[in-house]
């Protein structure tokens, strides 16, 4: 009898908008065995009971109380023991047989520990989804807001070149399989062995830069992560649940950079992130006074403090090394 290969670990928040579309296209798109483990993280009654009726061989895991992006999934890796686990955002439509791609390149390359497809936008634009690690100079041009202004032409791409490699920033056209630093959060396949290696995702955030400090450990033990353009996703993302907070979003974000400073730079960029993110976000604050917006201003505080004493966010928080 053919033993299932495949986990996969979804979550799910509010009206399970998306979360229905995204089972329909798993299923018609993968014909191997799985298993499908979905968390409803505060969903509501309606989408649970729709998810039961349409898809009755879903795992539900329901929680009563809200959990993190990390803390659900590892929840899942924990109780699972297949060869893969697919970490798949609820807002995505699978395409053309891309889980079976992603499984087969994983098959045949025994040295690749995580891999990520080609995401689309809903209307089949490209959506760039590799990236490096973070820098200082990088997480000063994001957290101030310049990078938003950096248009994606062939004149950035060709800049981009003379400090990037392919597939080490957003400024190339995904259309080559490339060893990559992150090849993008939203569908990332795990290899079994290489989780027991590295551990699991930190449960520091809520949400941001976990998928990227994780892969980071992948990298650190070997094992390869790959962009793998011959499977393709559409991914909604803007729309999802989080990024509509943005503003809780912008805060677990320096959280999520601050444990990956602490844990793979050396003290002296530690330091020096910290002040750039208390001298942005200082700015921002004065900013948001002036223009009397005062929800910005007590995030924008908080961020401060945050920096000042990063370790207090850390307590009492699942931490992988």
């Amino acid at each position: 009898m053919q033993k299932a290969k495949l986990d996969i670990s979804i979550i799910f928040e509010g009206n399970g908008k998306f979360i229905l579309f995204c089972l329909d296209s798993i299923y018609k798109t993968y014909k191997g065995l799985m298993e499908i483990f979905v968390t409803s993280n505060l969903g509501s009654p309606q989408a649970i009971d729709e998810i039961k009726r349409r898809f009755p061989k879903v795992h539900l895991v329901i929680n009563n109380k809200k959990k993190g992006f990390a803390q659900n999934h590892n929840n899942i890796i924990e109780k699972t023991d297949k060869k893969y686990i697919l970490i798949l955002n609820d807002d995505t439509v699978i395409l053309d047989n891309a889980i079976e791609k992603l499984i087969n390149y994983m098959e045949q390359h025994q040295e690749v520990g995580a891999i990520g497809p080609k995401l689309f936008n809903p209307d089949l634009s490209l959506q760039h989804s590799t990236f490096c690690f973070p820098s200082l100079f990088g997480t000063m041009i994001r957290l101030s807001g310049l990078r938003k202004y950096i248009a994606f032409n062939k004149i950035t791409c060709k800049i981009a070149q003379f400090f990037y490699p392919e597939g080490k920033s957003r400024f190339w056209d995904h259309n080559k399989i490339k060893e990559v630093d992150s090849p993008g959060g939203p569908c990332i396949l795990a290899r079994r062995r290489a989780i027991e290696e590295v551990g699991l995702i930190d449960e520091i955030t809520q949400f941001s830069g976990e998928d990227t400090e994780w892969l980071y450990r992948f990298k650190k033990r070997k094992w390869k992560v790959i962009f793998f353009p011959e499977a393709e996703i559409i991914h909604y993302g803007g729309e999802s649940t989080y990024k509509k907070q943005s503003l809780l979003y912008e805060k677990e974000d320096i959280k999520g950079l601050l444990n990956f400073y602490r844990k793979h730079k050396n003290i002296l960029n530690y330091f020096f992130l910290r002040a750039i993110i208390v001298l942005i976000f200082f700015i921002k604050y004065i900013i948001s006074l002036l223009t009397l917006e005062k929800e910005s201003a007590n995030l924008y505080l908080d961020i401060i403090k945050i920096s000042f004493h990063p370790q207090k966010s850390f307590k009492r928080k699942r931490v992988f090394y």
